[in-house]
């Protein structure tokens, strides 16, 4: 024959093969618009179904329609149902079912629950219905007895310190037609519980075990196609882990590969019959496979030794809530008036994983200088490794006694193996010094390494030092001016402030025209020789003693030309020869002109007595030394001077016979000077009240 003929003759007869194997297909799933119609029909039964009011599930969830298949014929179909909380989110769990027969006048929904559907369901196509929801007889023939009494030394299926969502477990088999449930009976699921979360999460062993056989061949949110793994373990019973996410099981857990209690296993998906991502865990005494082929078997009493309620039984709040009490679990975690509360059911693990990360640091070294200088960031270089793989490195710095989780979270490694990144140390805080750090690692299935790798390392001064600005303030029309700034810090605080000033006649910085101010000080008064130039310069230092460097090229940031001054028209009144004639009450104005200029006043007291000298500043940040004498050249009686620049005083004296007494006020400093330094000076009788002294 020829050869065309021949391979024409094959490619046809292929072609008629497949033909043939697709008419053969028994169900398929609902096309948009069929689904479209069931779910209508399914709104419609529910509003006309009389068994659906009055059932206390229905006030927090509502059935949705997840998925549905349709035989070949049109005639049935089978609805998987979703259950939606008051906050709108989906349960993870396995779904209700219901079928729906086509009649005349549309599609009729049937419950499960009905007798009557119990031989539409057994004419169904071989895996149209999934083998959680077959009676559990079915295909059991080698089912053992259920184990008696509760097995221990069981963990919750994920990495200690990382917890996950209990999403179901009685649940399962209860009776509530209008939901679609029971989706598993209870003679198989009694003891299943569900776990999800808001994604793919890793699975580790909860008991030390074997690999029978395993899946993760099915696409990732598959409905006709489950992924799972299942353990043989020294109980005799089988572990049976559902819906796990595609090609995420490890190659090398191959049949009768031992597998370690906390071991990773795979990740969660929402492969099969399920409505979102989570893993269904049960332990069985037997297994048998479905049409899906994946494992199944009566459930058996575990209880776990990480959780901490009903002697080990997790449950969620809204089955404590509505559900009967199976095996006297009458606790949940979180509040059971607020069943749907998402707050609720977060089970936190204690099954410590089998195979933790490791790693090292290779830079720093230890006994490393780092940070010199301004510049904060210091180059991390590390080697980290896992069984699995590693999710994240951070190096961690120990602060006040506290291992402290320092710099970024690095998740890409720079090479295989290997990190590489920077830490900003300054962001860390004044570090300045001996540090000690040390390296954290994070493994795929949430095993945390902590602290690897610790060394000593010496900081230099971690943050740049502190910057400042310094500005010239207010002029007056004298010896005397303002000086302001402003600082930045890289976040270290402030300990001080130096500035120094110069006379440009002879510019030349010296430590004794230093001025130190307080961290909080962001102004001062200064005070020079009236017809000179000042040069001044700022510099601020941290906690660290970090000082700020001076400004470049040894130049002052502010330069000022003070004032020469005109003198008031009382001078020369220098002298006590020379004073002026005081008056009680009547006020005299003047000025401080010339570097230590006195002005005298003489006050002729009649009677003995008190008097108080009052000088207030009248402009020029004019501030004096008052002094009183009694007579001319006679003895100093009393003596004060301003606070500060720019203030008054008051000078009490007491007369202690009438006569002539002399007031003589300086300039303070002794070279304020100008112009405009101008004061008013006032004397005025007091009389003196002495309050008695009681001792008890």
């Amino acid at each position: 024959m020829n050869k065309r003929l021949v391979v024409a003759f094959v490619v046809l007869l292929c072609f008629m093969l497949l033909l043939s194997a697709a008419e053969e297909v028994p169900y398929r799933a609902a096309s948009p618009e069929e689904l479209g119609g069931l779910e209508t029909a399914f709104a419609a039964w529910q509003t006309n179904n009389p068994e659906s009011t009055g059932l206390a599930l229905l006030d927090l969830f509502t059935p949705q329609v997840d998925s549905a298949f349709i035989t070949a014929d049109g005639q049935y179909a089978v609805l998987w149902l979703a259950l939606v909380d008051e906050n709108g989110r989906r349960l993870a769990t396995e779904p209700g079912l219901v079928l729906a027969e086509m009649m005349e006048q549309g599609w009729k929904i049937r419950p499960l629950s009905d007798p009557a559907t119990n031989s539409l369901a057994a004419g169904l196509p071989q895996g149209m219905l999934p083998v959680e929801a077959l009676p559990a007889h079915l295909g059991a023939e080698n089912a053992q007895a259920i184990t008696p009494q509760a097995l221990g030394g069981y963990y919750l299926p994920y990495v200690a310190g990382t917890s996950h969502r209990l999403e179901g477990s009685i649940a399962h088999f209860q009776d509530y037609p209008a939901l679609g449930y029971p989706s598993c009976p209870i003679e198989t699921c009694h003891y299943a519980y569900d776990f999800t979360d808001s994604g793919h999460f890793p699975l580790v062993a909860s008991h030390a075990g074997t690999v029978v056989a395993s899946r993760d061949s099915c696409p990732d949110g598959g409905t006709t196609c489950t992924n799972y793994i299942l353990l043989h373990d020294s109980n005799g019973v089988y572990q049976i882990y559902l819906h796990l996410a595609n090609n995420t099981i490890p190659d090398n857990l191959t049949a009768n590969t031992s597998v370690l209690r906390g071991q990773y296993l795979g990740d969660t998906d929402d492969t099969g019959y399920s409505t979102s991502e989570h893993v269904h865990f049960m332990v069985t005494s037997s297994i048998w496979y479905g049409a899906g082929d994946y494992p199944w078997g009566y459930s058996v009493d575990i209880r776990f030794a990480d959780v901490a309620i009903n002697n080990g039984m997790p449950r969620t709040c809204y089955e404590i809530a509505l559900f009967p009490i199976y095996d006297g679990a009458t606790a949940c975690l979180g509040n059971v008036n607020d069943p749907v509360n998402p707050n609720n059911d977060w089970y936190v693990s204690g099954n410590v994983g089998a195979y933790p990360p490791t790693g090292a640091i290779s830079r720093p070294a230890a006994g490393a200088v780092v940070a010199p200088g301004s510049n904060p960031l210091m180059d991390v270089t590390v080697t980290a490794s896992d069984d699995v793989r590693v999710k994240a490195v951070r190096l961690l710095a120990k602060i006040n006694s506290q291992w402290t989780e320092i710099g970024p979270l690095v998740t890409q490694p720079f090479s295989p193996g290997t990190y590489d990144w920077d830490v900003d140390l300054c962001a860390v805080g004044p570090l300045n010094g001996a540090l000690e750090v040390a390296l954290k690692v994070w493994d795929h299935e949430g095993n945390v390494r902590a602290p690897l790798s610790a060394r000593t390392i010496q900081v230099e001064h971690a943050c740049p030092p502190p910057t400042s600005t310094l500005t010239l303030g207010q002029i007056y029309n004298s010896s005397a001016l303002e000086l302001n700034w402003t600082v930045t810090t890289a976040g270290v605080p402030l300990a001080s402030f130096e500035l120094q000033y110069r006379n440009e006649a002879n510019p030349v910085w010296t430590s004794a025209n230093t001025l130190s101010f307080g961290a909080s000080a962001r102004s001062t008064r200064f005070v020079g020789n009236g017809g000179s130039s000042y040069g001044f310069r700022l510099r601020a230092l941290d906690i660290n003693g970090q000082p700020e460097a001076w400004p470049a090229g040894d130049l002052p940031e502010v330069v000022v030309a003070l004032p020469t001054c005109v003198p008031d028209a009382y001078e020369p009144d220098d002298t006590p020869t020379q004073a002026f004639p005081l008056s009680y009450q009547v006020s005299q104005m003047r000025n401080l002109c010339g570097t230590g200029d006195p002005d005298w006043f003489k006050l002729s007291v009649a009677d003995p007595g008190y008097t108080n000298v009052a000088v207030s500043s009248l402009g020029g940040l004019a501030s004096v030394s008052l002094s009183v004498y009694q007579g001319a050249g006679g003895p100093l009686i009393a003596t004060t001077h301003s606070p500060s620049l720019g203030t008054g005083v008051n000078l009490l004296f007491g007369a202690s016979q009438a006569g002539d007494y002399y007031v003589r006020v300086d300039p303070w400093p002794a070279n304020l000077s100008g112009t405009d330094a101008r004061y008013q000076l006032v004397a005025s009788p007091v009389s003196a009240l002495f309050l008695p002294f009681i001792r008890r």
